[in-house]
Formats: C-alpha cells, sequence, structure tokens
C-alpha cells in the first residue's frame, strides 16, 4: 500500500477511516502554514526534502541556505539602515533571497526577530568593567546603554516598553546594574527601583537620538523652528532656549547626556 505524505511537512498521513475528501495534511499546523505560504508567495509546493524538519513540526533543517544567525544579523543591519518601522519579515526574506514561509520558519514573527535582535546585540556589546567603585561601574553601565542607543536606535523600541523581552542578555544588563547598587548598599528592592531610575534616565534621553542623522529633514525642521522662536520673539525673553536652538543636536547631545548623568549618580547614591 502506497505511502501518503503531508503535502506540506512530508510526514506521513495516518490511514483514512471512511469516505470522504482524502487527507493533505498531517494537522491543522501544517495546513495553516500552506495557507500563509500561498497567501505570502503564490507557492504550492510541498517543500523540498532537504528543507523538512524530522519531525511533525516542520521547522526546518540546517540545510536551509542562511542559519538564524545570518538572518538576525541581517535584519540588525536593515534596521540600522532603514529604522525599525521598516524592518519585517518579509523585506528579511527579499533581503535574504529566501521564501517568506522558510524566514518565519526559521525565526518566527516579527516580535520573535526584535527580541532576537534585541539579544545578538546586547550580548556581542557586553560592557568591560574597569573600575570596582560602584558609582563608576554604575557610569560605564549606563554609557555603554548609550552608546548601544547611539549605534542602533531601533534598540530603544524593543527595550523601553512595559513589556521588554526578557532573554538572558536582557535581564544580564539588569544583573550588572544591581549587583553595582547592592554593593553601595542598597537591598535587592531599591537596587532594582535604583536601576529603573537610571535606565529611565538613558532611555529618556535616548528618545532625543535622531535615527536618520544624515537626512535633511530634521535639519530643515531646526532651522525652520529657530527661524520663527527669532521672528516671534520668543529667543529674546529666553536665552536658554536661544542657547538651546543654537547648537545641532546631534553634536551636542553627549555632552547633554553626560551632565545629566553625573547628577543623577551624584543624587542617586547620596545616602
Amino acid at each position: 500500500m502506497p505511502v501518503i505524505s503531508c503535502a506540506e511537512c512530508g510526514d506521513e498521513l495516518p490511514a483514512a477511516a471512511g469516505r470522504g475528501r482524502p487527507r493533505r495534511y498531517c494537522s491543522r499546523r501544517c495546513q495553516a502554514r500552506a495557507y500563509r505560504r500561498r497567501r505570502d508567495d503564490g507557492s504550492s509546493r510541498r517543500l523540498p526534502s532537504a528543507l523538512r524538519g524530522s519531525g511533525s513540526s516542520g521547522r526546518l533543517s540546517a540545510a536551509l541556505p542562511g542559519d538564524d544567525e545570518s538572518l538576525v544579523a541581517l535584519a540588525i543591519g536593515l534596521a540600522d539602515e532603514l529604522g525599525p518601522a521598516a524592518l519585517s519579515v518579509r523585506l528579511l526574506a527579499d533581503r535574504a533571497g529566501l521564501p517568506v514561509h522558510l524566514v518565519y520558519q526559521r525565526i518566527g514573527n516579527r516580535a520573535d526577530l526584535l527580541r532576537d535582535m534585541a539579544e545578538r546585540v546586547l550580548d556581542a556589546n557586553v560592557p568591560a568593567s574597569g573600575s570596582h567603585e560602584p558609582r563608576d561601574r554604575l557610569g560605564e553601565l549606563a554609557r555603554a546603554e548609550w552608546s548601544l542607543y547611539r549605534r542602533h536606535p531601533w534598540l530603544l523600541t524593543v527595550l523601553a516598553t512595559d513589556r521588554p523581552p526578557v532573554g538572558p542578555a536582557v535581564l544580564a544588563t539588569v544583573d550588572r546594574v544591581v549587583a553595582a547598587l547592592v554593593e553601595a548598599g542598597f537591598d535587592p528592592a531599591d537596587a532594582y527601583r535604583g536601576y529603573l531610575v537610571l535606565s529611565g534616565y538613558v532611555q529618556g534621553m535616548a528618545l532625543l537620538i535622531d535615527p536618520e542623522p544624515a537626512a535633511t529633514s530634521a535639519r530643515a525642521w531646526r532651522a525652520a523652528t529657530r527661524r520663527r522662536l527669532e521672528h516671534t520673539g520668543r529667543l529674546e525673553r529666553r536665552p536658554w532656549l536661544a542657547e538651546a536652538t543654537r547648537g545641532d543636536p546631534g553634536t551636542e547631545l553627549d555632552a547633554w547626556f553626560e551632565f545629566g548623568l553625573d547628577r543623577l549618580l551624584e543624587g542617586l547614591l547620596t545616602r
């Protein structure tokens, strides 16, 4: 008797019981995956045997061109180049030269992809502590987080939320700050509160980072805003505003960050 296989994953189908239309899929999951694939790229062909998973889950084997790590690395480059709003699984598949359904099977949905991207960036940029003093260590950790937002502005949208990913690398960033605060004399609960204060400051300042520093729109907006303020006399009555609008935030942002960080640490560690 011939063996009948699932039209999606290739697993053997159970023997048909009674009459009716022959089964094509081993599970609703495979049926749904086939529907999504046809919707995404119009393909109704079964996966080649070299790309089928070994079990009923249909996970891809290592024969797929481009492993998970390379797909995540490509996604990081795309987000750095285009911003997080432009990043999608479909775009990633297009740049990788792979069918969309194969990329979905590799990395999951967009939320899964962003989580893996954040883990990859954080794990590859563990700050090396050069000091044993809690205040110096906290400064190092805050500057390390700040530099990541400078290099990868999309990372802020992943981490600055009430439901951040909680992978090992994300938790390790919290561990390092909490440990420094515990060493400074905080109990664990207050140390976590201190972490929220410090990270909240870093992330708040990171909102000022222009994700497209080369774009002319932000520079044009700043120039037009200054002209409007001058025309209405609002700069003349506000020396602080005149100073703030004179420089380029892109070049002064690091100085503003250091100004606030120094005073925040001073207040946070004064018991």
